[in-house]
């Protein structure tokens, strides 16, 4: 409905419409106290959260590289102060991954998963740090994948961890 910034004002909405496109073309609601185009104010924040959480992974990733000692301790003392979080999390993991296997796997492929999984083990046990990762995350926000043996590949933690519950195809 088109509505002037003085009829929102009168009205004590947060927003108008004018039907007219701001500078950058965006044909949607500005706000009242400020004239802003919405799309352009939600454009500018997002930039700005982007640009945050960049130097805030910057910083940490650096801080972490620096002390390692104090990450290991860090992190073996939220396991021990947290064992139940830590534990339904574990939980919450095991129940997906079963959810996420289909019935028709046949031996075959639940061996050949199983296979990934003990040569990951083989890899850690000789010093190395390597993960077993869903190249479709099974849990991910766009998309979710299957726990089958053509979506597990063994990588390095570090790669893993870097890489999060993204898929990047998407």
């Amino acid at each position: 409905m088109i509505l002037t910034r003085q009829q929102a004002i009168a009205q004590n909405a947060a927003r108008y419409f004018t039907g007219n496109a701001c500078i950058n073309g965006h044909v949607t609601e500005r706000y009242t106290a400020n004239k802003t185009c919405c799309e352009c104010a939600n454009a500018t924040a997002n930039k700005t959260k982007a640009k945050d959480r960049q130097k805030y992974v910057a910083s940490s990733t650096n801080w972490q590289r620096l002390n390692p000692d104090r990450v290991a301790i860090h992190t073996s003392n939220f396991v021990k102060n947290n064992r139940a979080k830590r534990n339904l999390w574990t939980s919450n993991y095991r129940q997906t991954k079963s959810d996420r296997m289909p019935a028709w796997l046949n031996k075959g492929q639940i061996f050949e998963m199983e296979s990934v999984y003990t040569y990951c083990s083989a890899l850690r046990g000789c010093g190395l740090d390597y993960h077993v990762d869903h190249i479709v995350p099974l849990r991910g926000k766009i998309v979710s994948g299957l726990h089958v043996p053509w979506n597990l590949q063994v990588i390095p933690g570090s790669d893993n961890v870097k890489k999060g519950n993204r898929f990047d195809g998407y």
